[in-house]
């Protein structure tokens, strides 16, 4: 029950024997430790994201003026398949959620040394002061969950490294929530104040209001 089509290529474990090369995989199949993870976070029960986004005029007016100046949808990709890369212990995720880019690549085993998430975010529908705005709440939460950060305008790359797997795999729970959280975002940021209120939300596990 998600917004996006994924597709997934088994590179080795990440997917039980015998449902390889099936049409669909139920989540149960899914035997990848950070693809799990990830997933678990997606399917948080509180994200509403299947009901329509109290979406501001202005934030409205803001996509509808970036669209009209935009290339075609098609050109653009916008809402195409979601990818996602897996073994028992490693992981690659990328998608097209809507107008924004997103990557998450990590590693999630017992050797902590060798563990580290990777999060890329890029783009969105609204003017550019909404985007980065939306940078700012994801800035936000990020830092607070210990991740090394670094933004320029509407793109956000961050990283936590060596940590053990359950820290892992509770990050990419929070990445999972945060994913569905961030979309369309960008159209409710009107204020400067507008962030640090949605990251509050996100960080007291307040995720029903998203």
């Amino acid at each position: 029950h998600l917004p996006i089509v994924i597709r997934v290529f088994d590179v080795g474990g990440g997917i039980a024997e015998g449902s390889v090369g099936s049409d669909r995989v139920m989540v149960s199949q899914v035997n990848s430790v950070p693809l799990q993870a990830f997933l678990e976070g997606m399917l948080e029960p509180r994200i509403h994201w299947d009901l329509p986004r109290p979406v501001s005029v202005r934030g409205f007016l803001s996509v509808l003026g970036e669209s009209m100046a935009a290339p075609p949808a098609e050109v653009r990709q916008v809402g195409r398949l979601s990818y996602a890369i897996a073994s028992d212990r490693y992981l690659n995720f990328s998608t097209k959620a809507g107008y924004h880019f997103q990557t998450v690549d990590t590693y999630c085993g017992q050797s902590q040394n060798k563990n580290y998430i990777h999060f890329r975010f890029h783009g969105g529908a609204a003017d550019v002061e909404r985007r980065q705005r939306r940078i700012r709440f994801l800035s936000t939460i990020l830092a607070a969950l210990d991740f090394r950060i670094q933004t320029r305008g509407d793109l956000l790359t961050a990283r936590l490294d060596k940590y053990p797997r359950d820290a892992i795999r509770a990050r990419l729970m929070d990445l999972g929530r945060l994913t569905l959280c961030a979309r369309q975002l960008d159209m409710l940021m009107d204020t400067d104040a507008s962030p640090e209120h949605f990251a509050q939300a996100f960080l007291k596990g307040e995720w029903e209001r998203f």
